[in-house]
């Protein structure tokens, strides 16, 4: 692929990284004069049902971010194949991903913490309004362009709902899909979800922004577990924050989505407010329900239906690992699975 002089109308002009499952091209669109980055599968790598399976998703992030048009959003401009390869047309950023620099362990003031998350936290609002659920909120997914704006990428696992659709309808039950280390309780429990899956994620990157880690760590089945049960060390015992910073945190990462913010803009209105010097809570909002006091019980094993997008992806995620307890995992998801004998073998095979 690193021999690619061009895709359809699009010139390559050299390699920018490596996405999940191809390169990412440095392109441009001569009809346009536009530079482009295009993002690219190698389908003959794949067997017949993953090939589909991502060429849907290029498909569904084109169609979402159509939707779309904000300046805190990455736009994608068009999608295609040619030969063994398929690919999606974007946006050009001079930058980089939030990921390299929590990675580097390169911290941010806490002023410009806030205002990117700020404009992540608009940037969600405004595809929750047009009913989309972004589903895979992660820093790996937001762009910090050259002016140092936060840019969210990456729709291709978003769901696209009826944007009138109160914030407690669900979308969906049973889909496991996104990264395990910025899913929320529901998500990862493959139960119903809703616009309030992403500010539960968006409230881990905020933690990673305030102390330089994850609120959740562990393999498998342990980082589940604690995102399903446990609460976060708050941040002012990590780092020197104000107190009212906990209280954002807890509300954002709440186990119980009536008990979480219920809108992205009100995660950032909070913000705002801590900024000027004021408590986080609005005086004229009334939570749905109480901050949670004890945990949630343990989520019991789930039926999957066999053969799903998200069975793939999970399969996908835990079919190299080395920790039988993250293969029982996948068993204890999908217990009918197409997976489950190759998952059993491996649990032998790794003397589990």
């Amino acid at each position: 692929m690193e021999e690619l002089k061009s895709l359809g109308r699009y010139q390559i002009k050299g390699v920018l990284g490596k996405g999940a499952m191809g390169l990412v091209y440095d392109g441009l669109d001569p009809g346009l004069n536009r530079r482009v980055a295009i993002k690219t599968i190698l389908v003959k790598q794949l067997d017949a049902e993953m090939a589909q399976m991502y060429s849907k998703r290029f498909e569904r992030e084109v169609r979402a971010v159509a939707r779309l048009n904000h300046r805190n959003i990455v736009q994608v401009y068009d999608f295609g194949s040619e030969g063994d390869v398929a690919y999606i047309v974007m946006e050009y950023i001079q930058g980089k991903e939030l990921k390299d620099y929590f990675d580097a362990n390169q911290r941010f003031d806490l002023k410009t913490a806030f205002r990117l998350m700020t404009e992540l936290l608009d940037a969600l609002e405004f595809a929750h309004d047009a009913g989309i659920i972004h589903r895979d909120i992660k820093p790996a997914n937001v762009m910090v362009d050259s002016e140092g704006h936060a840019k969210l990428t990456d729709f291709g696992v978003a769901r696209v709902v009826d944007p009138d659709a109160p914030a407690s309808e669900a979308t969906m039950t049973g889909a496991v899909v996104g990264t395990p280390a910025y899913m929320s309780p529901e998500q990862i429990q493959g139960e119903p979800i809703d616009r309030r899956t992403d500010i539960f994620s968006a409230g881990i990157i905020f933690y990673q922004f305030l102390t330089g880690q994850k609120p959740f760590e562990g393999t498998q089945w342990a980082l589940a577990k604690k995102i399903i049960q446990d609460d976060p060390i708050r941040p002012s015992k990590l780092v020197q924050v104000p107190p009212e910073i906990d209280r954002i945190i807890a509300r954002a990462l709440a186990k119980r989505p009536e008990a979480r913010y219920q809108s992205a803009r009100s995660f950032a209105e909070s913000l705002k407010r801590v900024l000027e010097g004021k408590p986080p809570e609005d005086p004229n909002e009334v939570l749905a329900q109480p901050l949670p006091v004890t945990p949630p019980p343990a989520p019991a094993p789930r039926a999957q239906q066999q053969g799903t997008e998200a069975e793939m992806e999970f399969w996908r995620e835990v079919k190299d690992s080395d920790d039988p307890e993250e293969i029982e995992l996948y068993i204890e998801q999908f217990p009918k699975g197409v997976y489950v004998e190759l998952a059993r073998k491996k649990i032998a095979d790794l003397g589990g």
